[in-house]
């Protein structure tokens, strides 16, 4: 394959050519492991945008490219490489921009859509919320009242968003501090300033702000969250029982799921959203394509990925489609834990205007570019 710096749109002038020819060189070696869980922006070189936010998701899946010609990608003799649908290559990325040694975009020459070009990837980060976002010089990071000392910590996080009504301290039931394989992280929402034994691990104090925005401020770079396997983000009205939670973390291990939820017990007094999330006899874990916003269960690989998305989120609307897309939708690592099933005890919309988060939700995936398709079993 012609390398970039020897291609050219015939369109091009030949001072265009020059000036282009100048930003970019021969792409350096290539690992896996640094692409991995990057986001990109798909254009042209006559700058035609393809799609705004495209992630090199885990094990190989594209992320939230809705057709088949970027289907999987991998690192051969240290080039980006993407396939479609069928196998075949589709473009492979010759050449590079790098800024302070590292590689801020990507170009190759391919054809798309019946389109040839030259076709560039620019590292991207999550685009700004498109009701409210923060402003880029205002920096976002969440002051822990109480935290465990360094290297004392269990394998498994769980994060919540709390008050003096939560249910969070019924998760401690069945349990001691030896036979809990989680530690816990209370972000306060009440106006009151919270007594320290709220949480025996992580406290926060965050007052007057909905679910997502508090939860981004504690996965600050350096944050000592982001040093457990998995983590676990319910809503502070989930009935559940800490062996369930061991069990959730377990079989989420088990079964090497990277997006997952408990499933929601079919009784009374459990209100169930989506049927798709209903609990099912006769199995530990059953492979779906959707997770509810309201008890997502991260590995610590895919929430990287996701966490940006709820940066500015106000009713949380939306994530829940998006996150398996920048994930790669995949099949094998996502689902609903059938083996833990827990009580939803609040109806849904029960503290937040729902015609203005609906309004959030097509705003919110209009600027990733989404493109939205029915699952069956998901209202």
């Amino acid at each position: 394959m012609t390398s970039f710096a020897a291609s050219n749109l015939q369109t091009l002038t030949q001072a265009e050519r020059v000036a282009i020819a100048a930003q970019w060189s021969d792409a350096p070696h290539l690992q896996a492991e640094m692409l991995s869980g990057t986001s990109w922006q798909l254009s042209d070189l006559d700058g035609r945008q393809l799609l705004p936010f495209l992630v090199l998701a885990p094990e190989g899946l594209v992320g939230n490219a809705p057709h088949g010609s970027l289907d999987h990608w991998y690192v051969a003799n240290g080039k980006l490489c993407i396939l479609d649908s069928q196998g075949m290559p589709t473009i492979v990325f010759t050449a590079a921009r790098v800024v302070n040694s590292a590689v801020v975009a990507l170009a190759g020459h391919a054809v798309l859509a019946g389109v040839e070009a030259i076709y560039i990837l620019n590292l991207v980060d999550h685009p700004p919320h498109p009701v409210a976002p923060t402003p880029p010089y205002m920096e976002r990071r969440a002051r822990f009242i109480k935290q465990p000392p360094a290297g004392e910590r269990r394998a498994n996080l769980v994060v919540v968003r709390a008050n003096g009504s939560s249910l969070h301290p019924r998760w401690f039931e069945g349990l001691d501090d030896n036979t809990r394989t989680w530690d816990l992280c209370v972000s306060w929402y009440g106006n009151e300033i919270p007594e320290t034994s709220v949480s025996p691990e992580y406290l926060t104090h965050a007052p007057n702000q909905r679910k997502f925005k508090p939860i981004f401020d504690l996965f600050y770079d350096d944050s000592p969250l982001w040093n457990y396997d998995r983590i676990w983000l319910p809503d502070d009205d989930l009935l559940c029982s800490g062996p369930d939670l061991n069990k959730m973390f377990h079989l989420s291990r088990k079964y090497g799921l990277d997006l997952a939820q408990p499933s929601l017990r079919q009784e009374p007094g459990c209100h169930i959203n989506h049927p798709i999330t209903a609990q099912r006899q006769g199995g530990e874990v059953r492979f779906e394509p959707f997770v509810e916003i309201m008890c997502p269960l991260f590995s610590r690989r895919a929430l990287r990925i996701c966490i940006g998305s709820i940066k500015d989120a106000v009713s949380g609307y939306g994530l829940d489609h998006l996150w398996p897309s920048f994930l790669g939708r995949p099949a094998a690592r996502m689902g609903v834990i059938d083996g833990v099933g827990i009580v939803h005890t609040r109806p849904i919309g029960a503290s937040y205007d729902v015609r203005s988060a609906i309004a959030e939700q097509a705003a919110l995936w209009n600027s990733y570019g989404f493109t939205y398709t029915r699952i069956p079993g998901v209202n």
